[in-house]
Parts: structure tokens; sequence; C-alpha cells
């Protein structure tokens, strides 16, 4: 919901009355829209969406679309009749049954199977038909995809969902198979990420469809590799609805039943990111973790290092106190250092930055061949293949000391190694500090009292402007690691309250700096 109180509103619309506004925490009527035929009869709106940006609501009707200013109550500011007559074949034939809305069109679909394009005053663009293999008996649910190109469209008594691009209309560019044919309304949507279609079944349950897997270059690509499900509920999901911002997603069931003596109860579930349907879901959200610790820098006993979008390096350090570390300067500074000649500064500036450059060390190489010369460190790669569909851990160093061999079993480094953390992930949450813990302690002998020890030494080589940063980063991982209860709760818990106390140091030092004299000069 929404902080602003003036956003937290909802349409409504009832047979043979207005567009009512209302307030969702107290249900009262803030604002009422009304719209009238050429014999002034008030009429009933069949679908009803609010624009991009909010300040406009569309509205479907018989024969007509009309647009609404938000701040304004009363008769429509534009309503367009979608087709010239009855009798006529020109327009949108039918019933307006839903409608959708991006920041550039508005598309419509209506009962007798046709849809539309409109411009943001509501005149029709284009109209194009469901073809007649497809079937159905009317359009009952309508969505852009989040590239804003794409629009989907899922037809009662039809078992496709059937997608266009608004580019090239005369053929859908993809098409996913939904079983259940079925005059109820049974919706679809995409996941938070953008990457996933999410469609309910008849059978109850809920399907998870890649789309980077769509073709649009192809005609007519069906989508139907291998996709992910999982048993939501006991009866046909009628509802799908997913969060703009944060990964969840509600799921609700029930249809109407007769002559039944044990319906399936009726239900509403709100999933979110550690309960997601569908393991690809929850891959994907494992990986996003790994990338968040990746860009972590200040750990004693590990160092972590961004490899691909599929895989880390963790570096578990065999005597943090003595090895030299590759990671005192952060990335953003060496990111400076390496592109000096395109930055636009004056000569005093490069100099310095040039001698600090000249005392940085440069990165910890991730590739093959150095991470099996590493002598320092002992190497892991933690990997999220997609065609894995759950996480692995590969050792890439010190196989004879840490792989236990039976007599007659022979060394396969390229085998994962067996953690307890991967071969419960599908079936708990696990996360990726999870899977650090077990390998610090799997590699190092005897086990750190705390696997997440700090180096502050690290911290105190930054400029006040990346300590701020550096501090505030780590202090959410470790407010994640402590919410995990490990054996180190409470050192990790004092660790906090020190780097908490520098991190706010650091942040009134900066406070003073920028409100100083000396900071308004240059």
């Amino acid at each position: 919901m929404n902080r602003d109180p003036a956003a937290n509103c909802f349409i409504e619309s009832v047979r043979d009355h207005p567009l009512h506004l209302c307030d969702t925490q107290t249900g009262k009527v803030r604002a009422s829209y009304s719209a009238y035929d050429a014999y002034d009869t008030l009429m009933s709106a069949t679908a009803v969406a609010f624009s991009h940006d909010g300040t406009s609501i569309y509205a479907g009707y018989a024969t007509h679309i009309g647009r609404f200013d938000v701040h304004r109550e009363g008769p429509p500011v534009e309503l367009t009749q979608t087709t010239p007559s009855r009798r006529s074949r020109d327009g949108l034939k039918g019933i307006v049954s839903c409608l959708a809305t991006n920041n550039t069109h508005i598309a419509s679909a209506t009962l007798s199977g046709q849809l539309a394009l409109h411009t943001p005053d509501t005149q029709i663009a284009c109209v194009w038909r469901v073809p007649v293999e497809y079937g159905g008996t009317g359009v009952t649910h309508l969505r852009w995809a989040p590239n804003n190109i794409h629009v989907w469209a899922a037809s009662r008594q039809s078992e496709f969902i059937v997608a266009w691009d608004i580019r090239d209309l005369r053929a859908p560019c993809a098409v996913v198979r939904r079983p259940g044919r079925t005059m109820q309304r049974m919706q679809f949507a995409f996941d938070a990420s953008g990457r996933h279609l999410v469609v309910g079944q008849a059978d109850g349950r809920v399907v998870l469809h890649d789309l980077n897997a769509l073709d649009c270059d192809q005609s007519n690509a069906l989508v139907q590799d291998d996709p992910n499900s999982v048993q939501a509920h006991g009866d046909l999901v009628a509802g799908i609805s997913s969060h703009p911002y944060y990964p969840l997603l509600a799921t609700a069931s029930g249809q109407r039943r007769f002559c039944d003596p044990n319906p399936a109860p009726n239900c509403l579930r709100v999933w979110s990111d550690n309960a997601a349907p569908g393991e690809m879901t929850r891959l994907n959200q494992f990986m996003a973790d790994c990338m968040s610790v990746g860009a972590l820098r200040g750990f004693k006993h590990f160092s972590v290092y961004i490899r691909s979008r599929e895989e880390i390096v963790l570096r578990v350090l065999k005597d943090p106190d003595n090895t030299p570390r590759s990671d005192l300067v952060p990335v953003c500074s060496s990111a400076i250092y390496d592109r000096m000649d395109r930055v636009h500064a004056s000569d005093e500036t490069k100099h310095v930055i040039s001698n600090a450059r000249n005392r940085m060390e440069r990165p910890f190489d991730v590739s093959d061949a150095s991470l099996e010369a590493d002598t320092e460190g002992i190497n892991f790669l933690i990997a999220g293949y997609q065609r894995y569909r759950c996480p692995y851990v590969w050792l890439r160093t010190d196989h004879t000391s840490l792989v236990q061999l039976r007599p007659d079993e022979a060394l396969d480094c390229d085998a994962p190694v067996e953690l307890n953390t991967v071969n419960c992930w599908r079936n708990y949450d696990i996360r990726p500090w999870d899977v650090i813990v077990e390998i610090v302690c799997y590699a190092l002998d005897p086990w750190p009292e705390n696997p997440f020890a700090l180096d502050y030494a690290y911290f105190e080589k930054l400029t006040v402007e990346e300590r701020v940063v550096a501090t505030g980063a780590m202090l959410e991982f470790l407010r994640r690691a402590y919410l995990r209860r490990y054996f180190c709760s409470e050192i990790l818990l004092e660790d906090i309250k020190r780097l908490q106390h520098q991190h706010f140091h650091c942040l009134n030092a900066l406070r003073e700096y920028q409100q100083s004299t000396v900071f308004r000069e240059t």
C-alpha cells in the first residue's frame, strides 16, 4: 500500500450506478464518475483501468470508451464510440470486457473476440481479432508485457493465452497453452522481475513460463519449454496478481459448482519471495542475493567475487592475519583509475588519483588458471545454472586435503561438493549466507568463532564517502545473517553494534563536511 493516503484508493463499478472512487482504508466514496449515452441514459461500465500515471480513469461500456480525470468528478473528459452503429462492421464490435494501459497506448477487448489499440484520448488506432484456431467466445483478460510491446489476451472457453507484437499485428508472436475450458474469467500476471508469465489452471496449479524463451521473430512461436509449476490450490485458480515493486504474488481460487456435495474451499493466498511458486523464481532470487554479497568487501575469513550473472567465487583465506588482501580498494575507485584517460579533471586531481592507483593492488583474478594457482586461499565456485534448477558448489583448489575419498574411489575435480545446505535447498529456505557459513566451516580447521568476522582495517582505509556506503551495505548483510540465528549470533550482534557506530560517525562527518565552506567553494 502506498504511504500517500491520496493514492490508497480503488475503482468500483456496479450495474446501473456510476463509477465510485473508494478509499481502501475507510471504504468511503471519494468521488463519482458517470457517463451518459445519446438518450441521456446512465451507462454501466463493464471494464475499468487506471492510466499509467494514475491521473486518469478509463472505462469501457457496451458501445463506448471514456476517459475520466481523477481530480474532477462528473462526466468523462473524452467519450469515444467504439462503432458507428450496431449494423456497421467498422470499429470495435461487442461489449468492452477488459482494458489494459501502458505509458503510450490503451488496449481494449470485447466479448466478441476483438481487440483494439487506443491513443490516450481513447481514439481507436487499430482493430484485430483472436484467430479462430485458438478458440474462445470472448476475451476476458488483457495485460501488457513488461516490455510494453507485447499485449497478452485470454479468452473464455479457450485453452490458450495469445500474445501480439503491436509492431506487427498480422499474427500472434507467442501462444501459451492453459488447460481449462470454462466460462469463468481466469487471470494471468507477470512476476516482479518481469521475466515470467504466471498462469493459473483449472486443476489448481500455478505455472511459470519464461518470457526469455519467446522468439518474437517467428510467428506463432509456442512457449512450451518445460515450465515450472506448483499445486497452489485445490480448485480453479481464477485470480492472479503480482506486486509491481516487491516479489509478492497473490492467487485466488474458486468457481461456481452445482450438485457437488464436497466442494473445494475458496481461498486467497499470498506468496512471498521465499515461497513463490516455481523453482526458477527461487533460483533467480538466490543468485540475486549472491550478486549482492559479491559486491561486499571487508570480511576477514573470506572474499566473494562476481564471475558472471550465474557464478560467484568464494575465496576462503587459509591465514587471514598474514595473507595480503587484494580488495583493499573498492570497486568504484578502481573503475575510476582504469578510466582516467576519459575523466575530465584538473591536472592536480589526475596526479593525486594516479598516485593512488600506483599504491593500489590489482583486483583478484577469477579465471580458472588463477584459481588453480592460488596458494593462499581455498576457492569455491557457487553457481546457479538455469538448466540445473538449483545451486551447486564446486571446489577449485585443495582437492586432496578437503575431499575425503574411499580407497577404491578416484578423485573427480569436476564433481560438486556435498553440502547440507545445497541438498536441502529444494525443501527449505536456503540463502547464500547459509551456504557461505557451511563452506567456511568446511574449509577451515578449526572453525572460526564467527565466519562473518570483519576486517576493520579495510574500512579505515576508505574515504569518508566510500566508508558510509560500505558500512551501510555491510550492516544490511549482517542484519540478514543475524536473523538466521547461527551459532555465532551473539558475536554478530557485537559486530553490528560496532559497525553501526562507525556508520553513523562517518555519516555525521560527511554531513558536516558538506555544510562547510570548503565544500561549497569546491
